[in-house]
């Protein structure tokens, strides 16, 4: 939507508006203040979702850390609804996932598995069933081919499958429930029914620490699970909107005091209340931020110079009680 100016898309949108109409925008950006912006001011109903696109395929065939992911999805909170982000691992003016993955299979089954028990409305290009790579263009868009056979394509029916027969997966609201740097729960609550996306990085046997009413859940694959809990029309509902509202607005919030820091440091991370990373939003320290609970942030300290401190980002998964972060 960028080469078009956004007062043009808000008239055709408002004008051609019609009942049960899609009218899906593409703004190619990893930012997802600028998705948000570009759905409210150009009034469309869906955008493609970038920012997840690029997290999972950073975390999935690169090893980012799992955090990566948890932050992303704590600012669905931005968008007019993200149950219509339109999602994607890859497409033709992108890498191709076969490539971006290394043609790893184990790689781009955890993608594709992520893709298609996540919120919003999986979409697939042609190609991705297939293996077809493609770093940059004209490759990316290569011709389309027919094997008979190809272990992407059971993934593919797989996911689609439990998405159609599982309402928690097909509609249901998203909450982290856990993270450190193995592990990743995603809770999807729908008023009928529970599940669950665990990531799992280390081998052996873990337990995700969750309690009642999730499901108990013990396993030892290394990758993405996906656990459907049974169909129990109305049980979950009081859950469910709880989530959801949590979800869609982050509304309920703690406060977090950032200490132990030098003068004229200041504090950069994903999420608006952080600077969405840009060291001039940041935010000036010691400083105390009320943040949604349940909601993940990568962060880091920039001192008085402008430098950035040294090592990786750090996280903050925030509780429901008030807490207390050492810079």
């Amino acid at each position: 939507m960028k080469h078009v100016p956004l007062f043009y898309w808000a008239q055709f949108n408002q004008e051609f508006a019609r009942p049960g109409l899609l009218q899906l925008g593409e703004q190619l950006d990893g930012d997802a203040s600028q998705v948000a912006r570009v759905w409210r001011d150009g009034h469309f109903t869906a955008m493609f979702d970038f920012p997840l696109a690029f997290a999972m395929t950073d975390t999935f065939c690169r090893d980012a850390p799992l955090a990566k992911l948890a932050a992303v999805l704590t600012n669905d909170r931005r968008y007019p609804d993200p149950s219509q982000l339109v999602t994607l691992v890859d497409n033709h003016d992108l890498p191709r996932l076969a490539s971006v993955c290394r043609r790893d299979q184990r790689r781009i089954t955890d993608a594709l598995s992520f893709m298609l028990s996540a919120r919003g409305i999986p979409s697939l290009i042609w190609g991705t069933e297939v293996g077809l790579d493609g770093e940059k263009e004209p490759e990316s868009r290569g011709s389309m081919v027919f094997p008979a056979k190809h272990p992407t394509k059971a993934i593919i029916v797989d996911g689609l499958t439990k998405r159609s027969d599982n309402p928690a997966l097909r509609e249901g609201s998203s909450t982290v429930l856990y993270l450190d740097d193995k592990h990743l729960v995603i809770g999807r609550a729908h008023a009928d029914q529970l599940a669950l996306v665990i990531v799992n990085r280390t081998p052996g046997l873990w337990e995700a620490p969750l309690g009642a009413p999730w499901p108990v859940v013990k396993f030892a694959k290394v990758g993405v699970s996906v656990v459907t809990g049974a169909v129990r029309p109305g049980q979950f509902t009081t859950l469910a909107t709880e989530l959801d509202q949590q979800w869609r607005t982050g509304a309920r919030k703690t406060k977090v005091t950032f200490t132990g820091v030098q003068p004229g440091d200041t504090l950069v991370g994903s999420g608006f209340e952080l600077g969405d990373w840009h060291k001039e939003k940041g935010v000036k320290l010691p400083a105390t931020l009320e943040l949604p609970v349940g909601g993940v942030f990568e962060f880091k300290r920039v001192d008085a110079k402008g430098a950035w401190a040294e090592g990786e980002n750090r996280v903050l998964f925030v509780e429901p009680t008030p807490m207390a972060v050492e810079l």
